[in-house]
């Protein structure tokens, strides 16, 4: 992910709204050198997956983060080996597993063999999704229309979700596609969104593409009145925050 320690502290502030202590161990893939974020830091915070993966040890909850990939063939990928053997490790070592945008998408691919499809423009802004199964417990709570922020060039074809009976599609939008989905057996959830994003994040996205001269739009549904000079409809807070209570409350806790 870019932007790792600003990505890190919107995880901090949503896992920390659960309501139990919870250790957070933060991992990276092994052998990379990394562009966005110091090296040094890297080294000192981040503990080599490999490592994790080498002792017999269990962990309640991991959660994969995304990352700058989504115009790459997933077999381009520098570590998509390293990434599948850690998806295997997953379903010995780990109860439930959150996997958010680039890797919603990849592990779809590994498990189920589902593909990414290019949109023709960047999905960029707040999509309110609908519901499509209120009885899973990671949506208890929702409103009936529930706001994601959205910052991909990528979906996927619910057609490919339904052809799977291991999988059941709990988000959707029209514009955006699936959004959000669950396997059978709870042991992975797939976000294709970001409800963990801090209020600006957006605007930073933006202002960012902006100044390397990148063709962006102004994120839809975020600015007040679609104005940035009115501010940011920080509309997805509350919900974000019930996403990972609900993560945790039902499917990392015993």
């Amino acid at each position: 992910m870019p932007q790792k320690q600003e990505a890190e502290e919107e995880f901090y502030r949503v896992l920390d709204k659960c309501g139990v202590d919870i250790k957070i161990i933060l991992a990276k893939m092994s052998g990379l050198t990394y562009k966005t974020t110091p090296q040094a830091y890297m080294d000192q915070y981040y503990i080599d997956i490999a490592e994790i993966m080498s002792t017999n040890r269990h962990y309640e909850g991991m959660i994969i983060t995304g990352a700058p990939l989504e115009h790459y063939e997933y077999k381009e990928v520098k570590y998509w080996q390293q990434l599948k053997d850690v998806y295997e490790w997953s379903l010995l070592h780990v109860r439930s597993t959150l996997n958010i945008c680039w890797a919603a998408f990849a592990a779809l691919k590994i498990f189920y063999n589902i593909d990414k499809y290019l949109t023709k423009e960047k999905l960029f802004g707040v999509f309110k999704h609908e519901i499509k199964d209120i009885a899973q417990s990671i949506v208890n709570g929702f409103p009936i229309s529930v706001p994601v922020p959205i910052s991909r060039q990528i979906t996927l074809r619910r057609e490919d979700i339904y052809r799977h009976q291991e999988l059941i599609l709990l988000l959707d939008h029209h514009e955006t596609g699936p959004e959000l989905i669950i396997d059978q057996q709870k042991r992975h959830i797939f976000a294709t969104g970001h409800l963990e994003y801090a209020a600006n994040r957006l605007e930073f996205e933006y202002v960012r593409d902006i100044k390397k001269g990148l063709p962006i739009k102004l994120p839809a549904n975020y600015f007040i009145d679609n104005n940035p000079d009115l501010g940011i409809n920080n509309s997805w807070h509350e919900v974000g925050e019930l996403f990972y209570k609900n993560w945790i409350d039902f499917y990392v806790k015993e």
